[in-house]
């Protein structure tokens, strides 16, 4: 209930959204620099620092509220007039922890009190905040003046009156060992004695969060939805301030059912979760319904003549009694999050997704036009609008990830976990930073760097990519992801190409933890992979076919034994391997040559044209494919993997050191610029590798071909 109406913890809590989906009139404080614009109010963790902001409505000047503070200052609730803002603080928030005010330009921060349970809201004239403390419900003024005690008894979930002169809460009436309550559903003038306007049964379970009693904006009604344990009354109940006219207008709600007034409380729009059904009921019980897939909850505009909401198939704004809605064709994506009108009722801010993108907070014209997103990057919550201009300058900028140098090198903030070239390009992942978690970088020799993956965010805690391994094939970029959850492991195969940056799932799902059990590899347009993990003994073609990887063509090639991990592919050939054979096929799936190896100690297979060169435990081979007849063999150097083979040279590498062998000679070059770990893949143009900096950083350089060669001794 609580969630899909927006009325979570994590965002806004309590009535305090009720507050702010309701509009926000000009602000009654002094003018400011700035002031007559719109300013949307956010929560960003787009420099590692959860950070409270203010941004105009064109996604211009995106300003901090403090230069410096309280760590984890999180904002939670508006007043209605957009001029004062409440946080919670600490490391427990927004759930509970000590309560600050600020004006709504990020002066005049205070702390007012300590929140025990994440449950505050502003009176709707704006000038006092009601939050739980310890032991009751607290009052402040909205400059930290003022702080009371109003109830003390542990009351939970309270609603303003209209008029701002008393609350409406649940209050536990008297203990029960067996079950819960039961409750009773109090009204409390703030100078006055309280009276019990409703004695409910006992509930069920502790959830008393979803009695939620509100009072209707014209002060006439409460509403509440009833959990008695018998579910004999159960219902979204309405009675009377004074304790009269009790009646259900909805008979039998359960648990994750909500609702919401109408500005001038004619009309509540009551939303079935699970059923996603979202009805307008009047108060003597007659109701319409309004759509039957919402996933959000109704935003009625300040004005009060129009509504907006989210469903399934996206937003949709309507009048006010949820005639003639009009779908917003937004493209945003599935996720959408908080609803905010502006206060001139023109236009809609909301947070959501797209493409798996972190939530950005985006604004679009009631009318469906003019979508713009104000963020882009880090993930962002919505908590509301305001007429004050931030006092702070703008936020600078986070720092690039990765910056070229020079023709030939790209440094990077962290050392790079995966490496893989074609022709003039390389690929790379680079590990997490604190403002930016996953992505590929593509470089294009003498270009600029390109982005595959997601908008910049920070993972928490998160220090590798888990990425084994990537490939490059053309403009298409595929990599597996790999983690354990519990016991188990899991597996994702991602795929994204220059045109198309944001990562398309290929295939996902748990697989059996076992060691290289990750088999994609590419060349020119050829990209191949075991179809894990439904899957695994299928060797599977990406990018043509008339089948379908999760919405990607793609066409199985081989199945079953004759489906083994492949290990390397080169023009139109693969290399299938397993310790005591290696098969190699071409792009059809057709066995090309088997080559059986006995003892089984075959570590790498790798095609270069019309040869296959194996790394052995003591050597590294060289075989015509066509006649499986032996080339050559040159001793493997001790601690070293086979990495790549082209034109004749082999790339190897361990931990601090490169390298590169020509078969043919013997001749060698090796290379230890830097520290772990280190990364190579020979290509045409020449030899792409990576490695770290003492720094914390890492490094990608090209060698071209000619020089690798001048350096090795000469020759062609």
């Amino acid at each position: 209930m609580n969630k899909l109406l927006g009325f979570g913890r994590a965002v806004v809590l309590g009535a305090s959204l009720v507050t702010l989906l309701l509009g926000l009139p000009t602000s009654a404080e002094p003018a400011r620099a700035g002031a007559g614009e719109n300013w949307v109010v956010l929560s960003s963790n787009r420099d590692g620092t959860q950070r409270t902001y203010g941004v105009t409505a064109e996604g211009e000047r995106l300003s901090p509220l403090f230069a410096a503070g309280p760590p984890r200052l999180v904002p939670v609730a508006v007043s209605r007039d957009g001029s004062t803002i409440a946080y919670i603080h600490g490391r427990d928030a927004p759930d509970f922890g000590p309560l600050y005010l600020s004006r709504a330009d990020g002066t005049g921060l205070v702390r007012v009190g300590q929140t025990t349970n994440g449950l505050q809201t502003f009176s709707p004239n704006g000038k006092l905040l009601a939050f739980t403390g310890k032991r009751g419900i607290w009052i402040v003024g909205r400059y930290g003046r003022g702080l009371r005690r109003l109830t003390s008894r542990g009351e939970e979930w309270f609603d303003w009156s209209p008029d701002s002169k008393a609350l409406v809460f649940l209050r536990v009436l008297r203990k029960n060992p067996w079950n819960f309550g039961p409750y009773g559903i109090v009204v409390q003038p703030l100078r006055g004695k309280t009276r019990v306007v409703v004695r409910t049964g006992p509930h069920d379970d502790d959830h008393t969060f979803e009695y939620q009693p509100q009072w209707s904006p014209n002060g006439r009604w409460i509403a509440y939805i009833n959990h008695e344990q018998n579910g004999r009354r159960n219902g979204l109940t309405l009675v009377r301030p004074n304790g009269k006219q009790r009646h259900r207008v909805i008979v039998g709600a359960g648990e994750e059912e909500s609702f919401q007034w109408s500005p001038d409380g004619r009309w509540l729009a009551f939303h079935e979760t699970f059923e996603g059904e979202l009805d307008y009921i009047r108060p003597d019980g007659a109701w319409h319904r309004i759509a039957k897939d919402a996933i959000g909850g109704v935003a009625w505009s300040p004005d009060g003549k129009k509504l907006a909401f989210a469903a399934s198939r996206g937003f949709f704004v309507g009048r006010a009694d949820g005639r003639r809605l009009k779908r917003l064709r937004l493209g945003v994506g599935a996720w959408l999050g908080l609803l905010s009108w502006s206060p001139d009722s023109r236009r809609l801010a909301f947070s959501g997704g797209a493409n798996r993108d972190p939530r950005q907070i985006w604004v679009v014209g009631s009318d469906g036009k003019g979508l713009r997103r104000l963020t882009h990057e880090g993930a962002n919550d919505l908590i509301g609008w305001t007429r004050l201009a931030p006092v702070l300058p703008p936020a600078p900028p986070n720092p690039p990830t990765e910056r070229v140098l020079d023709a030939n090198t790209v440094a990077t903030s962290t050392p790079v976990e995966a490496l893989s070239a074609d022709g003039q390009r390389v690929a790379f992942v680079p590990r997490p930073t604190v403002t930016d978690c996953f992505h590929v970088v593509v470089w294009g020799l003498g270009g600029d760097l390109k982005r595959l993956g997601n908008l910049p965010a920070p993972c928490a805690g998160q220090t590798t990519t888990g990425v084994t391994p990537l490939v490059l094939a053309g403009s298409r970029a595929a990599w597996i992801r790999s983690g354990t959850e519990g016991s188990a492991c899991t597996f994702n195969l991602d795929s994204a190409t220059l045109t198309e940056p944001v990562p398309r799932t290929v295939t996902a799902g748990p697989r059996a933890c076992k060691p290289d059990a990750a088999h994609v590899r590419a060349d020119g347009d050829l990209l191949v992979f075991n179809y894990e993990p439904s899957h695994p003994r299928w060797l599977v073609r990406l990018g043509v076919g008339g089948g379908r990887c999760s919405g990607l063509p793609c066409a199985v090639l081989r199945r079953g034994a004759q489906a083994e991990p492949v290990d390397s592919v080169s023009g139109s050939l693969i290399a299938l391997k397993t310790g005591a054979t290696v098969m190699v096929v071409d792009d059809q799936g057709r066995l090309v040559h088997t080559f059986p190896f006995a003892p089984a100690d075959v570590s790498a297979a790798r095609l270069d044209g019309s040869h296959l060169v194996v790394a052995r435990s003591y050597a590294i081979e060289s075989y015509d494919v066509a006649s499986g007849a032996l080339e050559r063999s040159q001793p493997l150097p001790a601690g070293y993997q086979l990495a790549d083979v082209d034109g004749g040279i082999a790339v190897l590498r361990r931990a601090q050191a490169i390298i590169v062998l020509r078969l043919e000679t013997g001749a060698s070059l090796t290379l230890a610029p830097g520290q772990a770990p280190m990364f190579a893949d020979l290509e045409t143009p020449g030899l792409y590798y990576a490695y770290a900096t003492g720094d914390g950083g890492g490094r990608v350089v090209f060698l071209s071909r000619d020089e690798l060669l001048q350096r090795m001794g000469g020759g062609s």
